[in-house]
């Protein structure tokens, strides 16, 4: 998000952003957690790998990464007001 926008937000929107920003990276943290899971476990078995499954589990990675980056200048403009 552009730094002009974020300082025309109030100090409450900014920390509804905040927190919604978090509620994603934790949504996206167990999901990640739970295809690598899956992926891992038919590995080890000896089973074929489901392709798909590791496939999205690996686009599922970008997720927190690309919110991240939004969190962090949300809590730094947060930051400054405070």
């Amino acid at each position: 998000m552009e730094k002009e926008k974020l300082k025309e937000k109030s100090i409450e929107d900014l920390q509804k952003k905040a927190k919604g920003l978090k509620t994603l990276i934790g949504i996206f943290i167990p999901l990640i957690v739970a295809l690598f899971f899956f992926v891992l476990r038919d590995y080890f078995k000896g089973e074929e790998m489901d392709w798909s499954i590791l496939t999205i589990a690996i686009c599922t990675l970008g997720g927190p990464a690309s919110i991240y980056p939004q969190l962090k200048e949300v809590q730094d403009e947060l930051k400054t007001r405070t």
